[in-house]
């Protein structure tokens, strides 16, 4: 341990100097830890925005599909009611023609 103040004061400057060393360093650090964190916030700011707009090219895009899956829905709805129908039909009559088999045969013999 240095006896006289000259040595002592020497000392604490030399701890002063590191310190202050390492304290740039530190600081250099931080700036570039803050330009990294920076880019990144930008970076994720255009791409939420290219989010953002992409989910409003769907949503109008669904506007615009909408009334046409809604009519291809009511066309295919009544196309499968009116077939069902007409197979309920066919098997009434069918079953008519089972039913009444020898009348019918009846008339054209």
């Amino acid at each position: 341990m240095p006896r006289t103040i000259a040595e002592q004061v020497a000392a604490i400057a030399a701890m002063v100097e590191h310190m202050n060393g390492r304290a740039e360093e530190d600081r250099q650090e931080r700036k570039v830890a803050q330009a990294e964190t920076e880019r990144a916030r930008r970076a994720t700011s255009v791409e939420l925005s290219d989010i953002r707009h992409g989910q409003a090219d769907v949503l109008r895009r669904l506007d615009n599909i909408e009334p046409v899956t809604d009519l291809v829905t009511s066309v295919r709805a009544r196309i499968t009611g009116g077939l069902m129908l007409l197979g309920v039909l066919g098997a009434i009559a069918w079953g008519g023609v089972v039913f009444f088999k020898d009348i019918i045969v009846g008339w054209f013999t």
